[in-house]
């Protein structure tokens, strides 16, 4: 973004690749609801017309904010480079995980917005792009075209689970959230002699969040080791 004198954009130097770019901080900071023209211009120290000038609606911003996000979080996936089905989703959801957890701006638009991505032609397109190169891997696997799609969705909604888990988790603990995410266990408040079952899974690990890279391999592990099961026994 251009460097700005006195709160103001140097005159010219306003395009729509600078307007996203504030959208996405804003969005970031306070959330998509907050997305508003006026509001993208106060951003950038402009008058709203010149905002409306590159996207005449609200919807207009929206979806190409959204589009944008999707095709960084793309873009900023890794390339797994591997015809083992297994090791391919394994990299992928780590990767998937991984990205969403170091942006915030990407997490409240891919992960906190879900729902609205389907107002985006543009976000669908990337995203139907993306979920289509994976149910590939899955059908070239042996999967039918009915179980690939209940292993996409398991998988997307549990590594979506995990970062919204760990999110709430992380406004919640405040200046804690490292050390507290970066634990094993934790003793559980209560009198957790009345529980047995419980009280025996908590002395062999438990962990407060749900949301640490053990928990999430694990969970990942187990996933795949139940798809596995689906595929027919190799001779």
């Amino acid at each position: 973004m251009p460097a700005q004198v006195n709160g103001r954009l140097p005159r010219g130097s306003l395009d729509a690749e600078v307007i996203l770019a504030a959208a996405e901080r804003l969005a970031a900071e306070s959330g998509l609801a907050e997305v508003t023209i006026r509001k993208v211009a106060a951003v950038l120290g402009v008058q709203h017309p010149a905002v409306h000038y590159h996207f005449p609606r609200r919807h207009d911003l929206v979806d190409a904010l959204l589009g944008r996000a999707v095709r960084r979080f793309n873009e900023a996936l890794p390339v797994i480079d591997s015809d083992d089905w297994e090791t391919h989703l394994r990299g992928y959801w780590e990767g998937y995980r991984a990205v969403l957890r170091s942006d915030p701006a990407l997490f409240e638009l891919v992960v906190g917005q879900w729902a609205a991505m389907g107002r985006s032609q543009q976000a669908l397109d990337s995203s139907y792009g993306r979920i289509d190169a994976q149910l590939g891997v899955l059908l070239r696997a042996g999967f039918t075209p009915e179980q690939a799609g209940y292993a996409y969705h398991l998988l997307s909604t549990y590594t979506r689970g995990c970062l919204v888990s760990e999110h709430q988790f992380a406004r919640f603990l405040g200046s804690n959230r490292d050390d507290v995410l970066a634990g094993s266990t934790v003793n559980l408040p209560g009198d957790l002699d009345r529980f047995p079952n419980l009280h025996e899974v908590t002395m062999r690990g438990w962990s407060y969040t749900f949301a640490t890279d053990a928990d999430f391999d694990n969970g990942l592990t187990v996933i795949i080791a139940g798809l596995r099961a689906w595929l027919p026994a190799s001779d």
